[in-house]
């Protein structure tokens, strides 16, 4: 039953109701509206067909724990049954945040190589907070993530399908987005949540799916069997190393074609690795969050500007020098940070990254004299050591020289090594 403007929903809290506003979209699950709640405007999901009790049930659990962190669009309201059906109100999106489906589609871009691994990293802690609070996911596809182009922020929404891990929601989500086991009927958990975070972190970056080469393009008609064939028993990564008879197909292709060559190399190995046949069998093996964002740390870490044209390019951090992806142009990239086991190239207006999250800790500067400086733009002072061994403070947003030698003592964290120091060298 559809709700009308001006009608009056009850929630299950305290006796709180919201009104609503007016109608915002409709899938095949529900309808979404706007809603006034206490003088708030937020979101109203309202089931076409209410889902059994055990989901009800489920949704009143994560209504009360609260979301895992601040990217999630968290069910903060369950409402009572009534006129056949029920709903829970969550935030209303933001503007400025369009669906992940729009970029694959081309219909909006992301605005620069840093944006989209800033998406990729805050999916990844998105999912790694979400399994320590001992939830599944249990439906993860492109219509689940809201993302801002200009600095790849994410917004995670339809919560609704969130279960505790080793539980069935009763629903079993996209077949291009679900893991081999759970296309052949397994039940979804963390292990399968790992194989789709690969899926939508693979198209984020290379904009095609890793599963669907010439083989999916020769099919006629995309018919339930060849799904459950491609996505499941015969599922095969387009650049497996062992089998290419599933390569990208040129005209078709073309994103992946391009791009696949133009970000590093240990972004194709972990690619590679975790659609390898052997990891597409054995869910277990999969990678876990963590870990991939620390190879997302490492791959931002060798993003720069090209000081000759000012594009970003990547480079290779086991070389003295480098050549810009753009315009062609060498440049010298020997003066860096060594941050634990992290080496940081540093060419100005490149943004350093202490923690492994979404927030510039160092921007790079050139000075009026042409030298290199490192300018504080974190929350926190630096307690610098010199060569010679006297100390220094530099406050946020001062500069400091980027002379080798200089130890910089950060007075944040990085995860697991508090206090996180670094030297130019």
């Amino acid at each position: 039953m559809d709700l009308k403007k001006g009608q009056t929903v009850h929630l299950t809290t305290g006796g709180m109701t919201c009104t609503v506003i007016e109608e915002l979209g409709r899938g095949g699950q529900g309808t979404v509206y706007k809603v006034d709640l206490a003088g708030k405007k937020m979101a109203l999901k309202w089931y076409h067909i209410p889902p059994d009790d055990k989901f009800y049930k489920n949704l009143q659990k994560n209504v009360d724990a609260g979301a895992p962190s601040d990217a999630f669009i968290w069910p903060e309201f369950l409402t009572v049954k009534e006129n056949g059906s029920y709903g829970y109100v969550m935030k209303l999106r933001p503007s400025g945040y369009y669906e992940f489906g729009q970029y694959l589609l081309a219909r909006h871009q992301m605005k620069s190589v840093s944006a989209i691994l800033a998406a990729a990293m805050k999916i990844c802690n998105g999912f790694k907070l979400l399994h320590r609070f001992g939830y599944s996911y249990q439906d993860l596809n492109d219509g689940n993530f809201f993302i801002r182009p200009e600095d790849g922020d994410v917004l995670i929404c339809d919560n609704d399908n969130v279960f505790p891990q080793g539980e069935k929601s009763g629903i079993m989500g996209k077949a291009r987005y679900m893991a081999p086991e759970i296309v052949a009927g397994g039940i979804p958990d963390k292990f399968s949540d790992r194989f789709s975070l690969t899926v939508i972190l693979f198209m984020l970056i290379y904009l095609n799916h890793p599963l669907e080469g010439a083989k999916v393009a020769a099919c006629p008609c995309m018919t339930e069997g060849n799904e459950k064939k491609f996505y499941g028993s015969e599922a095969l990564f387009i650049y497996d190393k062992d089998d290419h008879s599933n390569l990208p197909v040129r005209g078709v292709h073309t994103n992946v074609i391009r791009r696949w060559p133009a970000f590093p190399q240990l972004l194709r190995d972990t690619f590679a690795d975790q659609l390898s046949q052997q990891k597409l069998k054995n869910p277990q093996s999969r990678l876990i969050e963590q870990e991939w964002e620390k190879i997302i740390a490492k791959v931002r870490d060798s993003l720069v500007f090209c000081p000759k044209c000012r594009q970003e390019t990547f480079v290779d951090s086991s070389s003295n020098t480098a050549k810009c992806m753009e315009c062609g142009a060498s440049f010298d990239i020997t003066r860096r940070l060594a941050l634990a086991d992290r080496s940081i190239v540093l060419t100005p207006g490149t943004n350093v990254f202490i923690d492994m999250d979404n927030i510039v800790d160092m921007k790079i500067q050139t000075a009026t004299n042409g030298e290199m400086m490192l300018q504080n733009v974190s929350n926190n002072s630096w307690s610098v050591e010199t060569p010679s061994g006297k100390i220094r403070v530099v406050n946020v947003n001062d500069f400091l020289p980027a002379r080798p030698g200089l130890k910089i003592s950060f007075g944040s964290s990085i995860e697991g090594a508090p206090n996180a120091k670094a030297e130019v060298k």
